[in-house]
């Protein structure tokens, strides 16, 4: 085991970030935005006590233009895009499903925007190389070092000729960065958005377990994701928190091409996670549970008790052959069937109900 050095004099004992799950400002949070109403403010304050505040930057700026081959498609205004500064935000991940929507010109409008607000991105850039390149927060004399990877399967539906990059999920990949950035920094946080094989679960694939074991074997002090819409279940591994999904932090329904893509009720829950570094390497991990009411995103601590029923049978699901497998087949059978109660605002018991009285001809 790498022996832990003492921490300078002038660095603080420990450094406490906050994560934001999937950032979308686009559809109705942007008329809300651009209305100067401020759908945001119960959660600030606790974003505002944070040492630095991470998040995933789902949406990019609006351009004269759309990636036709991607669907659906989201963007956002620069106006909608000034409220990331009022987040608190230090750093944004930018390698997404959703980067190129826009093409070059959106992408560069949102870069150019982050620059101008002093908002660092990390994950895709005009240039190859740099897309590569992670980023580095200092904060209270630590090194931060963040790597960001978009798994294939999350479906960024690229051109052959795109001409923004992104750094794309290989795992020998992200061990090699993450072992390439170690000597640099003093903690490193792999921020990886995944788990396309498991869109609105709330348990993560099973081959994401080996990998999430693989990186923080090669040296990552903790591992955040994104892209399921959904706050999935975590695990420690080696004593690092490992969140597969934090869900979304605020997302519209999607109105693109002449339809309506839904966020479902599972995709209003999600999580604000602290995480505290101390410089014995301990990392202490604790949520703030949320939830997108009526398009204000709203501390619910409540929703503690579901999140902890899923991180049971996770549990569960890795103890005992089969329970993956289980957790999948109901997902792949049972999902649509609370998708249809979330649009409908019906119970699955009632639906249940239902069914049977219309066999019994009593409906």
């Amino acid at each position: 085991m790498a022996t832990i050095e003492p921490m300078p004099s002038n660095k603080s004992n420990s450094v406490t970030l906050t994560f934001l799950g999937d950032i979308a400002f686009s559809d109705r949070f942007q008329e809300l935005l651009e209305d100067g109403q401020d759908p945001f403010a119960d959660v600030k304050p606790l974003l505002a006590k944070a040492d630095g505040v991470v998040g995933n930057l789902e949406v990019v700026a609006f351009g004269s233009a759309q990636n036709m081959l991607k669907t659906p498609r989201i963007g956002a205004s620069l106006k909608a895009l000034d409220e990331l500064k009022n987040l608190h935000l230090n750093l944004v991940s930018l390698a997404t499903n959703h980067f190129y929507d826009n093409l070059e010109e959106g992408f560069l409008n949102t870069i150019n925007k982050l620059d101008e607000l002093g908002i660092q991105h990390v994950g895709s850039d005009l240039d190859q190389i740099k897309s590569k390149e992670p980023a580095i927060l200092e904060i209270k004399g630590w090194r931060f070092g963040f790597v960001n990877f978009v798994h294939a399967d999350t479906h960024p539906s690229l051109p052959k000729d795109a001409s923004v990059h992104t750094n794309f999920f290989e795992l020998e990949e992200v061990v090699s960065q993450v072992n390439n950035l170690k000597p640099k920094v003093d903690r490193i946080i792999a921020l990886l958005h995944w788990g396309g094989k498991t869109d609105y679960g709330y348990l993560p694939h099973k081959e994401q377990l080996a990998q999430a074991q693989r990186i923080i074997e090669a040296g990552a002090d903790a591992i955040v994701g994104c892209h399921t819409h959904t706050f999935q279940t975590h695990e420690i591994i080696n004593g690092k928190p490992v969140y597969y999904s934090l869900g979304n932090f605020c997302f519209s329904d999607i109105h693109c091409d002449g339809g309506v893509y839904t966020v479902r009720d599972s995709g209003k829950k999600g999580g604000l996670l602290n995480l505290t570094f101390h410089d014995d390497g301990k990392v202490d991990h604790q949520v703030n549970p949320i939830y997108n009411q009526n398009h204000k995103i709203i501390l619910k601590p409540e929703l503690a008790k579901e999140f902890k029923w899923w991180q049971f049978y996770f549990k569960f699901a890795k103890l005992f052959p089969g329970g993956f497998a289980l957790y999948y087949w109901g997902l792949k059978r049972i999902e649509p069937i609370f998708y249809y109660s979330q649009l409908n605002t019906i119970s699955v018991p009632q639906i249940a109900i239902n069914k049977l009285k219309k066999l019994l001809r009593l409906k």
